[in-house]
């Protein structure tokens, strides 16, 4: 393998990893913490993947949409016209 293709490699391989830790790390943030209280992610250098229809969706999941972050309080599989803005029982605004 040439040099310039490892380090391209590893480069993307520390990019990856970083970004799934600081996925677990706003994840447990947005976790509800004792009571209704609605938690509030202030990673402003995170972005989530976008809401998108005919998709399955579990509890705990993040996405943006619309420029806000929203978790997903039920599992479901998503359909055209149901974003999380239009959908509280599915979704609620992280930020």
């Amino acid at each position: 393998m040439k040099p310039d293709r490892v380090i391209s490699a590893v480069a993307t391989f520390a990019m990856v990893s970083v970004g799934v830790i600081l996925y677990g790390v706003a994840a447990a943030l947005a976790a509800p913490v004792g009571g209704s209280r609605p938690a509030r992610i202030t990673n402003p250098g995170v972005v989530w993947p976008l809401w998108s229809a005919s998709r399955n969706y579990k509890a705990g999941d993040l996405v943006t949409c619309d420029g806000s972050t929203y978790k997903c309080v039920q599992a479901h599989s998503s359909a055209d016209g149901g974003d999380p803005s239009s959908t509280p029982a599915l979704w609620r605004l992280i930020t």
